[in-house]
């Protein structure tokens, strides 16, 4: 379901300056964020969906210092039917730092669909699941028992995007609750190109409701170069 950094080089080093050395160059902060999902034309688009890395795929398909997949392909089919009758599309697109309980998250993506929000109908996507995994190795969808979740509205202020659920999110655990939120904030700030996020279920902030510390910093998404 992110971000690449890019080296500087020494570029205008001899433009009649004279002996004195340049200028140190500021190095450019890497960004958080990753392009909003692309509108075709016939208004289809491909949904990214956060879903939980498999077990031994930052092992097996690291990632080096810009975002490129070292190893082998993602796992998983490369088109799979979901419960819903919906498909995705197993390639790993993304992949974020590591968070809770030493998982990180992959962005996939659905087969094109037509939405007038990707945010939303992602979302939702995720929790109308019913398959909870997909691809073998497989790749984990901790929303899919949260039957009961429903998705108020998405919208994004500055470089944050707002997620305002209701309902009551389904956990087994500390480790499936860090799960659980690190796939609604990463579907979210991938379907919006937002750098930030802040969820909340009925008015009350998703980490609190998951029994989770709120002061927390967002997580790094990796855009991975196939």
């Amino acid at each position: 379901m992110l971000v690449s950094a890019g080296g500087l080089g020494l570029a205008l080093l001899l433009a009649g300056c004279g002996p004195s050395d340049p200028e140190p160059t500021e190095q450019e902060e890497p960004s958080n964020t990753m392009p909003q999902p692309e509108v075709e034309d016939d208004d289809s688009v491909r949904l990214p969906l956060a879903m939980v890395t498999p077990d031994g795929q930052s092992e097996a398909a690291p990632l080096d210092g810009e975002g490129t997949l070292e190893g082998e392909q993602a796992p998983g089919s490369p088109v799979e039917e979901t419960g819903a009758g919906q498909q995705t599309q197993q390639i790993e697109i993304a992949r974020t730092a590591p968070f809770g309980c030493g998982d990180t998250v992959s962005v996939v993506r659905s087969v094109p669909m037509v939405t007038e929000d990707p945010a939303v109908a992602a979302l939702e996507f995720l929790i109308d699941d019913r398959l909870s995994s997909h691809g073998s190795p497989a790749f984990y969808n901790a929303l899919a028992a949260s039957e009961e979740l429903s998705v108020d509205s998405v919208e994004v202020e500055d470089d944050t995007v707002l997620v305002a659920l209701s309902g009551e999110p389904v956990t087994t655990g500390e480790c499936e609750s860090w799960q659980i939120l690190a796939q609604i904030e990463t579907t979210a700030r991938v379907a919006t190109g937002a750098g930030e996020s802040e969820v909340t279920v009925d008015g009350q902030p998703l980490a609190e409701v998951l029994g989770l510390p709120a002061d927390r910093e967002g997580l790094q998404i990796s855009q991975i170069q196939h």
